[in-house]
């Protein structure tokens, strides 16, 4: 996030900041903690659902389309950057940003954030301050950043040095975070987030083979399949929903949560609304054996925030806000960018951030062969670490039109369409046994057919588009009109 200095204002001028109130029960409720170390199950899951309705309230705000078909972020990250922002708001920009937090009546809530970071497994987070020598923050807001999200105050002196920390932070995955820093920027509150999980059951590299993935009920496209016969998953069917919802288990404590609407019945845009993490794990049934095919992934994104951050009613962070607890020269942000990348593979993960009854398919099959969302969980705080849409995993590859009858019908037909999906999936796993095992392996390995297949035609007109590249890494600048820097 980049924060810039403001000329201060005319004498006589309106005050837009809003009144102050000097009995803010909002600022005592999240800031004051009564010197509490230690928060229920409860409370860490309070936030946590506070951060997932913040992703998925982002992901309703970021443009999906055929030359950016894929979004991946971070709430965390992001609950983060616009967190350790809200140490320096007063008045109604503080409540602003605590409403977007979703944190307005959570107790403890920058105390309860802040030591969640230690229980997550296999995770990294990093948070920086950057100060353009010659600004002075105040002395305040410099101890509670430390205190709250250990974020070391360093000189801002050069581009290079920024992305050569966010490098180190992400692991080697967003190597070049950003270009050049605007030379009235004064501030960067930065936030990196690293995670690297390992399958509770791994997928045996020798069993994946092409398979299909239909982008919709014309096109589709071809993908590296992941699959194994016997895989232990917890899934089931959501008449909510109207998706198919499963979670695959990572060594430690936390999971992969794929959410697939079904063929026909609405589509990833309409799941949003009624998403609820906790409730999904809350009845989801115990694991079962069953035959897996999972799309290989490697997604790359990057998104300047202003925009989606504007429509969600934080528009005035870029214009007139209250940071006067960061300095009592008026401050605006002027950007918050969002870089992240996630892989799918054999191995595991490595990314850079109702009451209705339920029931299982007869068929112990699960393909994630169209569009998805998906989250990756830690399953003692539902806290969404990493959240996003996948419509084409393979966005360089070119689309292939589907000829298939049953697939360009209507789509009225679920039953049909899921036979048809179905039986892609048994002709792609017809050689799957417990004793073909790969060299070294107790797992059971599978082979694709080795018969001839029908030629898929490309569409005309259709091109395949690229992901942007970058893992998981969070800004907010801050700079002034009239600021000469020291140097």
């Amino acid at each position: 996030m980049w924060i810039k200095e403001e000329p201060s204002p005319t004498p006589g001028a309106p005050d837009v900041s809003g009144p102050v109130d000097k009995e803010n029960e909002t600022e005592e409720r999240v800031h004051s903690c009564g010197g509490r170390q230690v928060f229920s199950p409860e409370e860490n899951r309070a936030i946590g659902g506070a951060i997932e309705r913040l992703g998925l309230q982002l992901i309703e705000k970021l443009p999906i389309g055929p030359q950016q078909p894929n979004v991946v972020l971070s709430p965390l990250s992001l609950a983060f950057a616009l967190a350790h922002l809200t140490l320096g708001a007063r008045n109604e920009t503080e409540k602003l940003l605590l409403k977007s937090l979703h944190a307005q009546s959570l107790p403890c809530y920058h105390h309860i954030l802040g030591g969640l970071v230690p229980h997550f497994s296999n995770m990294d987070v990093a948070s920086r301050m950057y100060l353009r020598p010659g600004f002075e923050a105040k002395l305040s807001f410099v101890e509670d950043s430390l205190a709250r999200y250990r974020s070391q105050p360093v000189p801002l002196t050069s581009v290079e040095e920024v992305n050569h920390w966010v490098g180190n932070a992400t692991n080697g995955h967003i190597p070049n975070f950003m270009e050049s820093i605007p030379h009235d920027v004064v501030l960067m509150l930065i936030n990196a987030v690293y995670f690297k999980g390992e399958w509770q059951t791994r997928f045996d590299p020798l069993a994946t083979s092409k398979g299909i993935f239909y982008l919709d009920n014309q096109n589709l496209v071809s993908v590296d399949m992941m699959k194994s016969a016997q895989y232990p998953l917890r899934l089931m069917d959501d008449p909510q929903l109207e998706a198919q919802v499963a979670s695959f288990p990572f060594k430690g404590n936390t999971s992969f949560l794929i959410v697939m609407p079904l063929l026909g019945r609405g589509n990833v845009s309409s799941v949003l609304p009624k998403l609820n993490i906790s409730d999904i794990y809350r009845r989801l049934p115990q694991e079962k054996t069953m035959q897996v095919n999972l799309p290989k992934v490697k997604l790359q994104y990057r998104q300047e925030l202003q925009e989606a951050l504007t429509r969600m009613g934080l528009g005035s962070l870029f214009s007139g806000p209250d940071l006067s607890g960061i300095s009592d020269h008026p401050l605006k942000v002027t950007d918050v960018r969002h870089a992240s990348t996630i892989e799918l593979s054999e191995e595991g993960v490595e990314a850079s951030a109702t009451t209705a009854i339920t029931s299982m398919r007869s068929v112990s099959l699960f393909s994630v062969n169209s569009p998805f969302l998906f989250a990756l969980v830690d399953e003692a705080s539902h806290t969404p670490l990493f959240m996003g849409i996948v419509t084409n995993p393979a966005p360089d590859n070119d689309p292939m039109l589907n000829d298939d009858p049953h697939i360009n019908s209507t789509m009225a037909d679920q039953p049909a369409m899921e036979n048809v999906r179905k039986s892609d999936i048994n002709s792609q796993l017809t050689s799957c046994s417990d004793t073909e095992q790969a060299e070294g392996s107790s797992r059971p390995s599978c082979s694709a057919p080795t018969g001839e297949k029908e030629q898929l035609q490309p569409v005309n007109g259709l091109e395949g588009s690229s992901g942007k590249k970058k893992t998981q890494g969070n800004e907010i600048y801050t700079k002034p009109d009239n600021f000469v820097p020291d140097v």
